[in-house]
């Protein structure tokens, strides 16, 4: 191979390691101010702010995370929202989570949500069980697939922010293990809906 190609291949090689480091640590707008405009209360439901776990300090320790106990009608739910634009590893399949925790998918299935859906899910642990509802959002579209989380953020990083706003993860669990009446609770508590 002759010296000026060597030098062309090297260029491009030294362009291409730039650009990936240029695209990794540039900052980007993140979801934070969505989340500090989630209100404490309003006309259908009040809250209270909650502490995160230990374990869930360690996880989010880069990544912006609201946790809430909400009163909505006659029902009390545990809300949490998480923007991990600080660290990716901070929002992943929420069932790994669970699973991990030693709780087993009885059924999943789609709720219906106003722009998009979200998951269902209803967790058995020993003589325990629980309904989550979560999903994911960049402000406009709801959905609950992981894996167009990542596409989501890989597109965002590519095109510096321009292809929408930072995706965050809200998961919903009601305190008591009653049925939820979900189309009630986003009626009465639209802001939600706002993140």
């Amino acid at each position: 191979m002759n010296r000026r190609l060597q030098y062309l291949l090297w260029f491009f090689l030294v362009l291409a390691v730039g650009l990936a480091l240029f695209w990794q640590f540039a900052p980007l707008p993140d979801a934070s101010g969505r989340l500090a405009r989630l209100p404490i209360s309003g006309l259908g439901f009040s809250g209270e702010e909650l502490p995160l776990s230990d374990v869930e300090k360690t996880v989010f320790e880069h990544a912006h995370s609201l946790k809430r106990l909400y009163k909505v009608g006659s029902q009390i739910l545990i809300v949490q929202v998480i923007d991990a634009s600080g660290d990716r590893h901070a929002i992943h399949d929420p069932l790994y989570c669970f699973r991990g925790a030693g709780w087993e998918v009885a059924s999943s299935r789609d709720l219906d949500v106003p722009g998009g859906s979200a998951r269902l899910l209803q967790l058995q642990r020993k003589s325990e069980a629980v309904e989550v509802a979560y999903w994911i959002t960049d402000g406009h579209a709801r959905h609950a697939s992981p894996l167009r989380y990542r596409w989501q953020t890989a597109l965002r990083r590519l095109s510096m922010g321009n292809s929408g706003a930072e995706p965050v993860l809200v998961m919903l669990q009601p305190v008591n293990s009653t049925a939820v009446d979900w189309p009630s609770v986003f009626s009465r508590f639209p802001e939600i809906l706002d993140l």
